[in-house]
């Protein structure tokens, strides 16, 4: 524990620092998310028209930095259809019903776990994105797979839509040709797809087992999840490329299986801090109930924080500063004798 000291010292500094500047920090973070996710959203769709123009986007992104977040996820469901509506009217149309029906289903039911769908496709552009079913199993509910998994959708959807719009015309002819090559050829192949199927089932095994295990009596169970995900992560997706042929490189895989890994324990280290040395289980009953708890206490490093107002580094200053006080005091007594007298 006294070797481990400096680090914890180092987390209580930073987590203060942190929540001093929490209220500049989380809106600042949240709103180069919202830039990026609109971003990714436009380049990626291929969209060209007003709503790209930078006033516009970062307009839109402040707004999503202060709005609840059913609001913003709702703020999508409109803006996704605006993008596609000047490309292929109908197609934005379809879009719109598909999103409204998974808004009433589960969007406004989870907001913040819906956060994940977006999270995950931004995670997506920049080859993370096995952190996301690792970090919502550390500290989210069970119902975040699905957002997960929708978020994987979207990502391999979201090219295909784009070639679609690129090859449409303007005619009302053309559109429904259009569509319709889109929902029975690309689509039908989109879920034949092996790197989606195999990215998905490897994200539900991953979190499972995370989500799993951090949650039983055992010590250290956040940091062994973290560590048997990532070993299923290598598994999983080391037999998918040995024999299904996925379209993965292993060698990207392992580099970011290991940063996430870190990312992940250090997210853990810093969200609590549990000395399980000490470690304690506890029973006692009511009339009712009998309980039968595990008490873990939390690390506390006190800090002590000594002043040292001078100091005497030499013989001479050291002799100066003793006569001084004996003179002090023999003029002291010399006083109160005088007085007495």
């Amino acid at each position: 524990m006294k070797g481990n000291e400096a680090l914890f010292i180092m987390r209580q500094n930073v987590i203060k620092l942190f929540k001093q500047y929490e209220y500049i920090l989380l809106p600042s973070i949240r709103f180069v998310i919202a830039v990026l996710a609109i971003n990714l959203l436009i380049t990626t769709i291929g969209y060209v028209g007003p709503l790209s123009k930078i006033p516009l986007v970062l307009f839109m992104a402040l707004l999503a930095t202060f709005l609840p977040d059913k609001w913003m996820i709702l703020g999508c469901v409109i803006i996704i259809p605006l993008f596609l509506i000047s490309s292929n009217l109908i197609l934005s149309v379809i879009v719109f019903i598909c999103l409204w029906v998974m808004y009433l289903l589960f969007m406004r039911l989870f907001p913040k776990e819906s956060l994940l769908i977006i999270g995950t496709i931004l995670c997506f552009s920049m080859g993370l994105e096995i952190l996301v079913p690792v970090l919502a199993a550390l500290f989210g509910s069970y119902v975040s797979i699905i957002a997960i998994l929708l978020g994987v959708i979207l990502w391999f959807v979201m090219p295909q839509m784009a070639i679609s719009l690129q090859t449409s015309g303007t005619s009302k002819g053309e559109m429904i040709d259009v569509l319709t090559r889109f929902f029975t050829v690309e689509m039908k192949g989109l879920f034949a797809h092996k790197t989606m199927l195999c990215t998905m089932v490897i994200f539900f095994i991953v979190f499972s087992i995370i989500y799993i295990i951090r949650r039983q009596a055992l010590d250290y169970a956040p940091y062994i999840a973290i560590s048997i995900g990532a070993v299923m992560n290598l598994a999983g997706f080391g037999l998918a490329i040995l024999f299904l042929d996925m379209n993965v490189g292993m060698l990207s895989v392992v580099l970011m299986t290991i940063l996430v890994t870190l990312v992940a324990t250090i997210c853990q280290f810093f969200s609590i801090a549990l000395d399980y040395q000490r470690a304690e289980i506890v029973s006692f009953e009511d009339e009712e109930n009998y309980y039968h708890v595990k008490v873990i206490p939390k690390i506390q490093v006190s800090t002590s924080n000594t002043r040292i107002k001078t100091i005497y580094n030499t013989k001479t200053e050291n002799k100066d500063y003793i006569e001084d006080i004996l003179n002090s005091r023999v003029h002291s007594d010399k006083q109160k004798l005088f007085e007495h007298e």
